[in-house]
C-alpha cells in the first residue's frame, strides 16, 4: 500500500551531497504514521480506546544513495499480527524509476496507554488486521523481509 510520497528536502542533504541517514528514518516514520492511520490505529483509535502502539524494534537497510531533489515513494506492508504484536515492512523507492533505496522492518506492540503495558487488541481489530495482512501477503512480499545483520568473526 502506498503510504507516502515526498521530495528530498534541501535541509536533508549532508556534507557528502546526499540524503543523510537520519532522514531515511524520518521518511519511514512518516510512512509508518500514515499506515497506522490507514489501518485504523491512529489518533481516533487512541482517543476512543485508550490503546495505542509503540515501535520496539526497527531495522533499516540503506541500499542506494539518494540525491538532492529526488522524489520518493514508500510502500508499506503489514506482515503479521498476533494478540499484542504487529510486524511491518516499508520499502522506499524513487518515484520516477522505482529504484529501491531503502527498506525498514519494524515490530510494534499494542499498549494500554493508561497502564503503559502491552495489552491484547480488541478481537474485531485483530481480526480486521489479520485479514488485511493476509490479503497483502497474497500479492507477494518484497525482497528483504527478515534480513538480519551478519558480521564474520575472525
Amino acid at each position: 500500500m502506498r503510504t507516502l510520497e515526498c521530495e528530498v528536502d534541501e535541509t536533508w542533504i549532508d556534507i557528502n551531497d546526499h540524503m543523510n541517514a537520519q532522514y531515511y528514518g524520518i521518511v519511514v516514520y512518516r510512512a509508518h504514521a500514515a499506515f497506522t492511520d490507514a489501518l485504523g490505529l491512529g489518533d481516533d483509535y487512541v482517543r476512543q480506546t485508550g490503546f495505542g502502539k509503540v515501535v520496539v524494534q526497527s531495522a533499516m537497510t540503506y541500499e542506494r544513495e539518494v540525491r538532492r531533489g529526488t522524489s520518493l515513494a514508500v510502500d508499506s506492508w503489514l506482515l503479521g499480527v498476533d494478540a499484542k504484536r504487529l510486524h511491518f515492512f516499508h520499502e522506499v523507492r524513487t518515484l520516477g524509476d522505482r529504484t529501491r533505496v531503502a527498506v525498514s522492518e519494524q515490530l510494534d506492540l499494542h499498549v494500554d496507554l493508561e497502564t503503559r503495558r502491552t495489552t491484547p487488541m480488541p478481537p474485531d481489530v485483530r481480526t480486521r488486521l489479520t485479514r488485511f495482512a493476509a490479503e497483502q501477503g497474497e500479492a507477494g512480499l518484497p525482497d528483504g523481509v527478515g534480513r538480519t545483520i551478519r558480521f564474520p568473526r575472525n
